[in-house]
């Protein structure tokens, strides 16, 4: 893989089950190939760079947003009345958001053709892209495979706590509304009268029952566990493939 990528990221194991799920397409040159009307094998390779292009996209973001809020104004952090920062750090929470969920998106997209040239009946939808999903991918794969691992990664994703609120997050950041950070300050007396204020801030996004720390690990948690996620599925699909091939 020449694209730089992040540490983090499981770069062997991806590589290895792009040329291991390479094998289930016709060779590039070929007239199966060149006839392929569906272009199985050009949606299989555009969706594995997706991966790769979309978590890069997720941890640049995460670093941008540490480095802006880091020097942030003391007229920001007080009131919040510096504009041109709360775009910059709204365009980071926006992209991550964004790349986050297609991370997931276009790895079920890129297995579903994988899968669809092993058992063609059960996937179906290889003619008719706009329809595959997570959703109708799993369900693709209880049909298809109900006893493999990597149908069971994506089964538990679908209600994984973190993903659903990437995805309920993301939904709202595209569709609707743009998050902002609050300041909660609140006072507390002691027994011995001391006084001492507390200071929380917050990202309140509107329409979302979620209050999320507004600090400078805001995104790293989040991609902490996509990367745990993500590394995970992509294990379940380098043995889905090796397994299909013996």
């Amino acid at each position: 893989m020449k694209l730089l990528m992040p540490q983090t990221f499981p770069k062997e194991i991806f590589q290895e089950f792009a040329e291991t799920a390479g094998n289930f397409f016709p060779e590039i040159l070929s007239d199966d190939n060149l006839s392929d009307t569906f272009q199985k094998r050009e949606h299989f390779q555009r969706a594995w760079l997706a991966v790769c292009y979309r978590y890069r996209a997720c941890s640049e973001h995460n670093e941008s947003f540490k480095i802006i809020l880091a020097n942030t104004s003391d007229l920001w952090r007080e009131w919040g009345a510096d504009e041109e920062q709360n775009y910059k750090l709204e365009q980071c929470l926006y992209h991550f958001f964004m790349s986050g969920l297609s991370v997931f998106e276009s790895l079920g997209f890129c297995l579903y053709f994988v899968a669809g040239m092993i058992d063609p009946q059960k996937f179906p939808y290889v003619s008719d892209p706009r329809k595959i999903t997570l959703k109708t991918m799993v369900s693709a794969l209880e049909a298809g495979f109900p006893d493999s691992a990597i149908t069971k990664n994506f089964r538990d994703l679908l209600n994984n706590a973190t993903f659903t609120q990437v995805d309920d997050i993301r939904n709202i950041l595209a569709h609707r509304l743009t998050g902002r950070r609050n300041v909660h300050s609140y006072g507390n007396t002691d027994s011995d009268g001391v006084y001492a204020q507390t200071r929380k801030e917050i990202w309140h996004i509107q329409g979302s029952d979620k209050e999320l720390l507004f600090d400078e690990g805001l995104i790293q948690r989040y991609f902490d566990e996509i990367t745990e996620l993500l590394t995970g599925l992509i294990s379940a699909a380098l043995e889905f493939v090796k397994a299909a091939r013996r």
